[in-house]
């Protein structure tokens, strides 16, 4: 799911690389032990990232260990902090699970008999975290119906009001069960990390949305599939401004081992994904030219 923010590897030491990979293997043993072994399967960088953002702020010791992973079968450093793994994986579980129901419902034809074949299984992964975190779902959830609702009133709103819901998501998320600057600095970074992935996601789709008919914020926003091609800079403008924002929350918290991780995704990472599309854009506007 998703998987947009994730740091530049050649731009980390090889300590701080070790260590990011060691947060993965720990929040993916930990999710399959405390939530459910599916998480393993889906899980994404974007929850690495707030893995690390709170791991950051909570001042956690870095506390590595060996640990053997099932797919693999080799043994591999996992970091070890199983309040911060067990949060983040339930938080992962509670948004697989509506971005689920979000699929079941707007899906049509075979796809949306896929996705309710395997709903149940998200249903159940929710159905942990909500035992874990009973508030966590309905925090969420709020959002995520705003979000659904403008997407269907049919008028068109700017890409900032279509981008907010999921970032106010995807703050709640990161500030759940925190207080005071940690709350704020969580909330901020997790904001601008929801805005991020809801834009670039519209960016990543944009093509298949215009060749099915389906939503797409940039579409709506823009007045057509061409004009959203038109308006490449001001969409690479506003993703970077969000990669900004978040690196300026992160650099609010007290310096830590997983800092200069955090700003590596923020300045490398999340550039390095929107040149990428610049590149998609490209392609697909010299289709658009052709016809």
């Amino acid at each position: 799911m998703f998987g947009y923010v994730k740091p530049q590897p050649e731009e980390l030491l090889v300590k701080e690389y070790e260590l990011y990979k060691a947060i993965y293997c720990g929040l993916c043993r930990n999710g399959g032990k405390n939530v459910s072994r599916l998480s393993r399967l889906f899980l994404s960088y974007d929850f690495t990232a707030l893995a690390a953002l709170r791991l950051a702020v909570e001042k956690a010791s870095p506390c590595v260990a060996k640990r053997r992973c099932p797919f693999t079968l080799k043994k591999k450093n996992c970091l070890c902090c199983d309040s911060v793994f067990t949060y983040t994986a339930a938080a992962f579980a509670c948004l697989a699970y509506c971005k689920a129901e979000d699929d079941v419902r707007d899906e049509r034809g075979l796809k949306r008999l896929g996705r309710r074949i395997v709903f149940p299984l998200f249903k159940r992964m929710n159905k942990k975290s909500a035992l874990l975190y009973p508030e966590l779902y309905g925090k969420v959830k709020v959002h995520l119906d705003a979000l659904a609702q403008l997407e269907k009133d049919g008028e068109s709103h700017t890409l900032d009001t279509y981008a907010d819901s999921s970032a106010q998501a995807l703050g709640e998320i990161a500030s759940f069960g925190l207080e005071g600057n940690e709350r704020a600095i969580c909330y901020e970074a997790g904001y601008h990390i929801g805005r991020y992935i809801y834009i670039i996601d519209a960016v990543d789709d944009l093509k298949a949305d215009y060749e099915k008919g389906r939503f797409n914020p940039l579409i709506k926003h823009y007045g057509g599939y061409e004009e959203a091609l038109l308006h490449t800079e001001d969409i690479s403008l506003t993703l970077r401004a969000s990669g900004v924002r978040f690196s300026a929350a992160v650099g609010l918290a007290e310096p830590s081992v997983y800092t200069d991780i955090l700003q590596n995704i923020a300045r490398y990472g999340m550039e390095n994904t929107v040149s990428d599309i610049y590149k998609k854009y490209a392609y697909t506007r010299k289709d658009i030219e052709e016809l």
